[in-house]
């Protein structure tokens, strides 16, 4: 994958910023307006007859629902976390930073947002191996990751290892680019260009704003979810 390419994504990935989110918190929003007419029912499928991961046997699970042991980048976890369950809990705290507590963000930092969509990824299947993770908070997270995969065109089908490795290396060369301009931002050019560049600059960030808009406003409510996983 190229610059280009790369930067592609990033645009792709502005748009992808609200379906996202709205996936994440999808299931809460649908099961909160039903509730009004029937307490009993719930906007998933698998959670109407298991309630926990440790109900629901390996055997009848659909293949997204099977957990993977995956080699994570180096980088990703600390080594003395070694245990799925605080692989869990380090990812679970990575996601909350990046989509929760530093949504206002995500638009500014679209590279640290695509690496962190791996640790979404490390999220979800570490969840699939813990026997007391709720079944209906997987389903939901389960859309929030698909939509997340879109970004890089990684299939809903694909192996967690395949999404994991794409999203952490995708986001290592975007951070290796941004780095790059931020240079180039700080050296010294003509007053003209310069203005002109502020002119610009201000207006794609008029547009950004707006696209982001909705976004911003959705992830409030996506707290409540996300920090169900922690």
């Amino acid at each position: 994958m190229n610059i280009t390419k790369i930067l592609n994504v990033r645009n792709f990935v502005k748009i992808l910023n609200v379906l996202i989110v709205i996936s994440i918190i999808g299931t809460t929003s649908l099961e909160a307006a039903k509730k009004k007419e029937d307490k009993e029912e719930k906007d998933c499928i698998y959670c109407k007859k298991y309630e926990t991961m440790g109900d629901w046997p390996e055997n009848e699970r659909p293949e997204a629902f099977i957990y993977e042991k995956v080699d994570y980048p180096e980088e990703m976890f600390h080594k003395n976390l070694i245990k799925s369950k605080q692989k869990q809990g380090e990812a679970g705290k990575k996601v909350y930073q990046r989509f929760v507590k530093g949504k206002s963000r995500l638009n500014k930092y679209q590279h640290l947002m695509i690496r962190d969509m791996a640790y979404f990824e490390a999220l979800f299947n570490e969840m699939l191996n813990d026997k007391k993770a709720k079944v209906e908070t997987l389903e939901s997270l389960k859309k929030g990751r698909e939509a997340m995969r879109m970004s890089l065109k990684i299939s809903p089908k694909a192996k967690t290892s395949e999404a994991v490795l794409k999203f952490w290396a995708t986001g290592k060369m975007l951070t290796a680019a941004w780095k790059k301009n931020k240079k180039k931002k700080k050296a010294k050019v003509d007053p003209e260009i310069a203005e002109r560049a502020a002119v610009l600059a201000n207006l794609k960030k008029q547009i950004a704003t707006a696209k982001v808009n909705a976004q911003r406003a959705a992830t409030i409510e996506a707290q409540k979810k996300i920090e169900a996983t922690k």
